[in-house]
């Protein structure tokens, strides 16, 4: 089976996602970039709980199919747009989270407000104009969303998570949840403070240090 590792990487984070509530039933999709520059994304409309290596669709960054039975993802546009505007980026994590979804519809942008928040989000979590579903136009917007930062909320819709690897991206999905539960509870509350923006580039600067620790204790 070609690309078997990358395959079962991928499968691994969509169970991941679901065990972490981060997407019900067959919404929400992942990818990951391959050494070669090609694409492994999940198929279109498959339960997650129930799919194998050999579901997973490999591709390469124009769309045109290498390996696989199935029908790629239908947001591939935007998986495909992001890997050509951010090198950096060689996994991807769309998820249909409960607090991020709250935030696409109140369209409140997540500021820096915790160290985690700042370590592996950025400088904040901005919310992405509005498109429908598997566009380019949708592409666009959360290319533009995202900018230097590593995840974006996508308004009316849900959420987009990115890494270095797939375990960062994964990472970053639960702490994006995490941290719009944060906002939105404090908000209720009446109160939310935000770290300074001298603190904020010290603690990006350590994110890479503690996901090594972190896979570490894995």
């Amino acid at each position: 089976m070609l690309y078997e590792k990358e395959r079962n990487i991928v499968l691994n984070a969509c169970r991941e996602m679901v065990k972490s509530n981060l997407t019900v039933g067959s919404w929400g999709n992942i990818s990951l970039r391959t050494e070669d520059g090609n694409v492994v994304i999940t198929p279109s409309g498959t339960n997650y709980s129930k799919s194998l290596p050999e579901d997973m669709v490999i591709t390469d960054i124009e769309g045109k199919i290498i390996d696989g039975k199935m029908k790629p993802s239908s947001e591939r546009l935007m998986h495909y747009k992001i890997y050509k505007n951010r090198h950096d980026v060689m996994a991807i994590v769309h998820t249909h989270s409960i607090y991020s979804s709250v935030l696409s519809v109140t369209d409140d942008r997540i500021p820096p407000i915790t160290e985690d928040t700042a370590m592996l989000l950025g400088d904040g979590v901005n919310v992405s104009k509005y498109a429908l579903t598997g566009t380019i136009e949708l592409a666009d917007y959360v290319v533009e969303g995202l900018g230097s930062n590593n995840a974006t909320i996508m308004k009316n819709h849900g959420a987009v998570s990115v890494g270095t690897d797939m375990e960062r991206a994964i990472v970053t999905s639960q702490v994006l949840e995490k941290s719009a539960s944060i906002f939105i509870t404090a908000k209720m509350l009446g109160k939310v403070n935000i770290l300074p923006p001298e603190d904020v580039a010290k603690l990006r600067g350590l994110s890479e240090n503690y996901l090594k620790q972190w896979k570490n204790w894995k």
